[in-house]
């Protein structure tokens, strides 16, 4: 299984912070497939920051190959960081990325996902948390294929 980024995540974009925020935040993450994914493999797309709940997700994406299927949630350990990472399928389940469209959250519940607070983080970082894909079927991926994940959030008020 191995870990992928997206170039936001790669590049360290700012993460919003939740410091008198009001308002509703989109937030962008791009990835373009090395032809290389297989089953299993996740890709980290964006940050949920510490203190935001989410509201919707987005997934618009060109046709990433023969088959790829892939769920969409909140990855394991803190964001943006290394080695083994495993994604649940808290937003998304099952979508069929094979072919080239636009697909919105689906799983009921993913809008109660309860925020995480700014100490939250296991490594002394800050408690934001990955979402990203969880690659659960994958035959023959388009090299150069771009898919990109739109996470709309809002910050926590009295709790969620």
């Amino acid at each position: 299984m191995a870990l992928f980024k997206s170039i936001q995540v790669t590049n360290k974009a700012p993460i919003p912070s939740v410091d008198a925020a009001t308002d509703l935040v989109a937030i962008f993450g791009d990835y373009t497939l090395a032809g290389t994914e297989a089953s299993s493999d996740v890709i980290e797309m964006v940050p949920l920051p510490a203190g935001f709940c989410i509201v919707d997700v987005i997934v618009d994406t060109a046709d990433l190959g023969t088959t790829v299927t892939a769920d969409v949630g909140l990855l394991s350990g803190d964001y943006d960081a290394t080695g083994a990472r495993t994604c649940g399928a808290t937003i998304m389940t099952g979508k069929a990325l094979g072919t080239t469209g636009i697909y919105r959250a689906d799983v009921a519940g993913f809008a109660r996902t309860a925020p995480l607070s700014e100490s939250a983080g296991t490594t002394g970082a800050p408690g934001h948390r990955g979402i990203g894909f969880a690659l659960t079927t994958v035959s023959a991926p388009t090299a150069g294929a771009k898919v990109r994940l739109t996470l709309l959030a809002r910050p926590s008020i009295n709790g969620v």
